[in-house]
Formats: C-alpha cells, structure tokens, sequence
C-alpha cells in the first residue's frame, strides 16, 4: 500500500509540476499578448493621427488648389471685364438699355442701386461713357466665392466735349451660382484723374 501511496503522490507531485509549468507558460504567453495588444493599439493611434493630419493636408491642398484655380481663372476676368464694359460703354440712347444687358449678370440689389444713382429718362443732351481700359485682379475667398478689384479708365463726353480720362477703382464680390458667376457687390472705392509727368 505503501507503494501505492507513494506512486499516486509522485503522479500527484508531477502533474502539479506539470501544471505549474503550463501555467506559468501560460501567463507567459498571455503577458506577451498584452504586450503586443498594446503596442498594436499605440500603433493604431499613431496611423490615425497621421491619417488626420494628411486627411487635413489634402484638405487644405484642394482648396488652395480652388483658390489658385479661381484667382487664375481667366474665365472669371473674362466675366468681370464684359460686365464691366457692358455697364459703363453707354450714350444717352442706351443708358437704360444697358442694365437689360447685364441683369443675369448682377445681383438684382446690385442693378437698384445703379439704377437709382442716375437719370433713367430720356434726354436730349447727347453723352456717352466709354471704357478706356480695364485691369481685374481676383482673390479668392470661398471655393465658390471671389473678390475682385477693378481698375477702369474712362472717357465721358457731354455734347461732343471730352472730359480727362478717369481712373475708377471698384471692389466687387463674386458668387458661382452654379456654372456661372455673379456680381453680387458693387463698391466705388475711390476716383482720380490720372497725373504724367514727362
């Protein structure tokens, strides 16, 4: 009996060992799993802050991409230039007609207040407005939105007499509605006559 006690403690005694020993392995394994499931986690946070800030780069790069697109657009100065010449080239027989010209092109307050600073009647003094020359430079301030300033030399005439030329500097705010753009402010910022000096 004896030896039958001391085969079954020694059984006993090697698988406890046995046990021992998976379950220290066992935690081994399970501490090294921890240890990768956190350095996976650290490198998730890490690809995401890198993800967010190219996601932010790109951002940022497309819509400098639209404000280059909009301030080198040569489709927008085109429309300001015509605008603008479609406005100001008048005589007393096409004052009035000329907002007809422009109305799809400016906002409707826009064509109010011009129309509200002068004569819309008939008159029989014969006058005319005629653009000289006309610079726009665009800057960009919306993906869909834009100002402008406009530098635009004049020539009016009243019953035959020239007066000097005159420079007029305009701000004007554009708006893409759609595929086209509009004229959505108007600004007079400033008149002069041109001075040379030789």
């Amino acid at each position: 009996m004896n030896k039958v006690l001391a085969v079954f403690l020694g059984i006993s005694i090697l698988a406890n060992v046995i046990l021992g020993l998976m379950y220290v392995g066992q935690r081994a394994t399970v501490s090294q799993a921890e240890e990768k499931t956190v350095e996976s986690k650290k490198q998730m946070v890490q690809l995401k802050d890198e993800s967010h800030k190219k996601e932010k780069a790109l951002t940022t790069f497309r819509q400098n991409e639209s404000y280059y697109e909009i301030e080198h657009s040569e489709e927008v100065k085109r429309f300001v230039d015509e605008t603008f010449k479609e406005l100001f080239n008048y005589d007393n027989k096409t004052y009035a007609a000329r907002f007809d010209l422009v109305r799809n092109k400016l906002a409707e307050s826009v064509i109010s207040k011009l129309m509200a600073s002068g004569e819309m009647g008939s008159t029989q003094i014969e006058f005319s407005n005629k653009v000289k020359a006309l610079n726009v430079y665009l800057s960009a301030v919306e993906k869909d939105q834009a100002k402008a300033l406009v530098n635009m030399e004049t020539q009016y005439s009243v019953g035959g007499s020239e007066f000097p030329r005159k420079n007029q500097i305009y701000e004007v705010t554009l708006v893409q509605n759609g595929d086209k753009w509009l004229l959505d402010k108007l600004e007079l910022m400033g008149s002069f006559e041109p001075f040379e000096q030789n």
